[in-house]
């Protein structure tokens, strides 16, 4: 900072020589900067928005953030400057904690390479429903050093890019048809084909069900008590939730009008 008058030599009562003091320090072409950032950042954002709106939103989320960043580090490198403060030689002065600012920064840049993998694949978008690291939820933001996703208790979990790149990522809103998957088990006396007839009958009678692609109704093994089976037909994604629910009731109640059994686990204990 410069030191050719102190703040405590100023005659504050004499605005000529405060605004003298003011100009030879740089505090007014500080402020004066610091202003033109902000008209700078409006008019960068009312111009980027007709333009964001005919690219991805998190492209045009992400484009906009980094040309805003980029302003305000020139501003505040200019502001600074202006009072005298030299960055270079701030940062010079601190070189012990670079090395541990450095090694931090190989974690920031991790994540800011992988950042950008994300935007380029464009494997997750915003709106997706997603599982990643341990969590699910709906992503909300799509950032270069993060990923925001909403959960369903309505809070919010950051997820750093380096996860959404090394660990599996399931998108389940990745498509306009999703599955809906059940593995149940029947009665060891029912009869297969029978089984088999009645659950095509269900899913064919479900108005929210799709007969293309074709239905899945598949005998998986012989478990200690059931004859296995999975199931699985396919519905439009934003109607996941209510088809799911609907399908299974149907199967409970067309298993009880034909006296199809889901039996409970069997043990058998032996007293010596």
């Amino acid at each position: 900072m410069r030191g050719m008058k102190k703040w405590a030599d100023v005659d504050w009562t004499d605005g000529g020589a405060v605004w003298t003091f003011l100009m030879t320090q740089g505090w007014v072409v500080f402020v004066l900067t610091l202003i033109a950032g902000i008209i700078l950042s409006f008019i960068t954002q009312r111009v980027f928005r007709p333009i964001n709106r005919k690219l991805p939103r998190q492209v045009g989320n992400l484009i906009e953030k980094t040309l805003l960043t980029l302003l305000w580090v020139f501003v505040v490198v200019h502001a600074l400057r202006a009072v005298g403060v030299d960055l270079i030689s701030v940062l010079g002065a601190a070189g012990v904690a670079g090395i541990a600012i450095g090694f931090a920064a190989q974690t920031v840049l991790s994540n800011l390479i992988s950042g950008i993998f994300i935007m380029s694949e464009r494997s997750i978008r915003l709106g997706d429903y997603v599982s990643a690291g341990g969590v699910s939820g709906t992503v909300e933001s799509i950032n270069l050093l993060s990923a925001t996703l909403r959960q369903a208790d309505n809070s919010t979990v950051r997820i750093p890019s380096e996860i959404l790149v090394k660990e599996p990522v399931v998108n389940m809103t990745g498509d306009i048809l999703r599955r809906c998957d059940f593995d149940l088990g029947v009665d060891y006396s029912c009869d297969l084909e029978h089984v088999r007839a009645v659950l095509l009958r269900v899913i064919d009678e479900q108005p929210l069900l799709a007969a293309e692609p074709t239905p899945a109704v598949l005998f998986t093994g012989f478990g200690d008590s059931s004859l296995n089976l999975h199931i699985g037909a396919w519905c439009k994604t934003t109607d996941y939730h209510k088809a799911r629910f609907a399908f299974a009731k149907a199967i409970l109640d067309a298993f009880a009008r034909e006296n199809i059994n889901i039996p409970f686990p069997i043990r058998t204990v032996l007293h010596s």
